[in-house]
């Protein structure tokens, strides 16, 4: 399974990372998003529901979910 990179800013602070995505989880649109130092930070998923994407961050609480269609349009853009 290929990993995304991504490198980005959020609140002042750099993140640098990658995705990969879930398999098994049920829908083909899930993504856990790992740090560099393998330390999880949560899962991206598009909501059929809601009709955008989502992202469900671990803790520590650094504001992350508010990313969601953000990271979906990155991951989006990596495989068109």
């Amino acid at each position: 399974m290929e990993n995304v990179a991504i490198t980005f800013e959020h609140l002042g602070k750099i993140y640098q990372g990658h995705f990969t995505r879930v398999a098994g989880a049920g829908e083909s649109t899930v993504y856990h998003l790992m740090d560099n130092k393998n330390f999880y930070l949560g899962r991206l998923r598009l909501s059929t529901f809601l009709k955008e994407w989502c992202f469900d961050e671990s803790r520590p609480k650094d504001k992350l979910s508010q990313l969601g269609n953000f990271f979906g349009d990155y991951l989006t853009a990596w495989f068109e």
